[in-house]
């Protein structure tokens, strides 16, 4: 028995769904080899089978999850004694692989086990209602993309129970985690580098090569980017100005603004505010 549901958004947001479903396989269930163009994770139910990714086979089995991640040449399949039950979802975004670092998963190490993973089924059959319950021009948006965030909120909560930082007052804490809790709550304020440092207790040189190896990006980069990308939703969501946006993302400084959101998204935001608004605009009848 299969059950999916189907979305393509309107426009780019922190996080998008593609599509979902829960299945229950047949004991001869193969998936692959296949590349995917979209970002995946299964929960398993029940059952028991295998994930092949990079030339590593690993099992999978209930209460675990698997990533697939766009590009990479994939595999799997049931154990035919003891055959899957499992749930998924497809998704992207611009906090893609911040959500992902934070649920513990990543290309090189995508099956891990989830601690209390009972409510994924529910959230994902609440996407596929609302999917099939409503035309898209109607669709609740935000009980999709509440119901993703509660996902990826029980994927970190598993990720950080299980970590040895959460379980050892010997290991050191999660630096990362606690410097992008802290960029995302201050984005709006004057804030440096050397005060997200401050913050999380580490010297500025340490803490930036520390961030940079976690996230891929350095500190200033990514707090950049995460402004411009609050930028760009107010862009799309609100009739503010130009220069009211770049006050309420940090940046003040309306040339400079500019000049970093071009550099960011390869158009003045003047430029990108005319795109939107022609968007918006009904097509004449």
């Amino acid at each position: 028995m299969k059950i999916e549901g189907f979305h393509i958004p309107s426009q780019i947001s922190d996080l998008d769904l593609y599509y979902c479903g829960i299945e229950t396989v047949v004991d001869s269930f193969t998936c692959g080899p296949f590349i995917r163009d979209k970002h995946l994770i299964h929960y398993v139910i029940k059952g028991k089978g295998f994930f092949e990714c990079r030339g590593r086979r690993q099992p999978v089995q209930k209460g675990e999850i698997f990533a697939i991640y766009p590009g990479e040449l994939t595999y799997y399949e049931t154990d035919p004694s003891d055959p899957w039950t499992f749930c998924w979802f497809a998704f992207g975004g611009r906090r893609t692989k911040e959500l992902l670092l934070r649920a513990g998963v990543s290309v090189e190490d995508p099956v891990r086990g989830i601690r209390d993973g009972s409510g994924i089924p529910d959230q994902i059959s609440l996407m596929i209602d609302t999917l099939q319950t409503y035309p898209s021009r109607d669709l609740p948006a935000s009980r999709i993309h509440g119901a993703l965030y509660t996902i990826f909120a029980m994927l970190e909560v598993s990720h950080l129970a299980s970590s040895p930082a959460f379980n050892s007052r010997t290991e050191a804490p999660d630096y990362t985690g606690k410097a992008l809790k802290f960029l995302e709550t201050h984005y709006q304020n004057p804030i440096s580098i050397k005060n997200i440092a401050d913050y999380v207790g580490l010297e500025r040189t340490y803490f930036t090569k520390q961030f940079t190896k976690a996230t891929g990006l350095s500190p200033q980069r990514y707090l950049i980017k995460y402004r411009i990308e609050q930028a760009l939703r107010l862009l799309a969501t609100t009739d503010m100005t130009v220069g009211q946006i770049g006050k309420s993302v940090g940046i003040p400084e309306m040339a400079y603004f500019s000049r970093l959101f071009k550099k960011v998204v390869g158009v003045a935001p003047k430029q990108h505010s005319l795109t939107v608004q022609a968007d918006r605009t009904p097509a004449p009848v």
